[in-house]
């Protein structure tokens, strides 16, 4: 039997081609898998093909006995499960399966185990946590238009306010304003407001990335963004931690791009982390979430 792990996400789906007992054979890539924005179609056209990679890849022979969990935005909820099932079926793979969501398999692969807590802050956020009792939390994750605050498109859009707000003399000036255009390539702050309409959500997301930058120059501005992601990050959590009443060590595993490589960004989390939850081992994931999904099929056999 082998098995084959997958990560899909709005802007890439990785997936893993492992033996039953955990053993890597083989990992590819491909496009988004998200069929809330590129349309069942395309997701359908992309998990085929990244399978049909895998399998060239391992050298394996397609039709073997295969156990596949697949991580998905919104497969937490029975109507996407429903979809993606119907995609698995039509394009003949999986027929072992199992379909969760990606916070899932981010907590799986970030600890090993299904017990813990994940912090995620990319181009979205959420919190989530399983107990050792197999009960289970969440808290953010409502999408750009109702939350996600502390994630990179969060952050982002409030950067791209401070300026507005800055140019109108309606609060301070910040070294963001000449950042942001002149990563850009726009003039004046007023170009921003057709920029702004015409860029999807993943490139206003990685406009974070500026504001991280302009925070460790000491602006009072962009370290006031951060602190607050920080503060939101923080209040999610404590409330999954609440909800799931841990009595016993834990661990908090903090994950997505903002938090894997925004180094300032992790310890400013980590140290609120030890002063309210010194119970908990606040760590870095210890795999990718793709091979979290391997991991969580394996313990299912």
């Amino acid at each position: 039997m082998y098995i084959i792990g997958i990560d899909g996400g709005g802007t890439k789906t990785i997936g893993i081609l492992a033996t039953k007992t955990g053993q890597h054979l083989a990992q590819a890539q491909s496009g988004p898998a998200n069929y809330h924005v590129v349309g069942e179609t395309k997701t359908q056209s992309v998990l085929e093909d990244l399978i049909a990679d895998l399998y060239a890849k391992a050298g394996v022979p397609s039709g073997n006995d295969v156990l596949c969990c697949l991580g998905m935005a919104g497969l937490g909820r029975d109507a996407d499960r429903e979809v993606i099932g119907r995609i698995c079926d039509e394009i003949g793979i999986c027929e072992d399966r199992i379909l969760t969501h990606d916070a899932h398999i981010a907590l799986v692969g970030g600890t090993e185990k299904q017990e813990g807590v994940i912090v995620i802050s990319g181009t979205g956020a959420i919190v989530y946590g399983i107990h050792a009792d197999g009960r289970e939390a969440r808290a953010s994750g409502w999408g750009y238009l109702l939350g996600d605050e502390g994630s990179g498109y969060n952050m982002a859009i409030k950067g791209l306010q401070a300026i507005a707000r800055a140019a109108d003399g309606r609060d301070d000036r910040t070294e963001l304003t000449d950042r942001i255009l002149n990563r850009l390539e726009l003039n004046e702050p007023s170009e921003l407001i057709r920029w702004v309409h015409t860029a999807n959500r993943d490139t206003i997301a990685q406009l974070a990335e500026v504001v991280f930058d302009t925070a460790r120059t000491r602006d009072t501005v962009a370290e006031c963004i951060v602190d607050e992601a920080v503060d939101e990050l923080v209040c999610a959590a404590v409330s999954v931690i609440e909800q799931l009443e841990f009595t016993e060590p834990f661990d908090i595993v903090l994950s997505g791009g903002n938090l894997i490589h925004q180094t300032m960004f992790a310890d400013k989390l980590r140290h609120r982390f030890t002063r309210i939850q010194p119970e908990a081992s606040v760590r870095l994931p210890k795999h990718e979430p793709a091979y979290g999904a391997v991991l969580l099929a394996q313990a299912s056999l």
